[in-house]
């Protein structure tokens, strides 16, 4: 399982004309886990979509804050 890039969620917005994208990926199984990548258009947009997916994380799917990486950790 590998971390899905924002450039991944990007390339949604910019193919399917959104200001926001929230991935949610999951691999079931002995080997599975889960995976949360947004995307805004703008600092603004981005900001929003990033407590989009903290509240499907923490508040829906039930991750632990301690267990999570570091945000952005795919960027350069």
């Amino acid at each position: 399982m590998k971390p899905i890039p924002i450039s991944a969620a990007k390339h949604i917005a910019d193919t399917y004309d959104y200001d926001q994208v929230i991935i949610v990926a999951r691999q079931v199984g002995e080997k599975g886990g889960e995976h949360c990548t947004t995307y805004g258009k703008d600092k603004t947009h981005c900001d929003i979509a990033a407590r989009c997916g903290n509240f499907l994380k923490y508040k829906i799917m039930g991750w632990h804050v301690e267990s999570t990486k570091e945000p952005h950790a795919d960027l350069p």
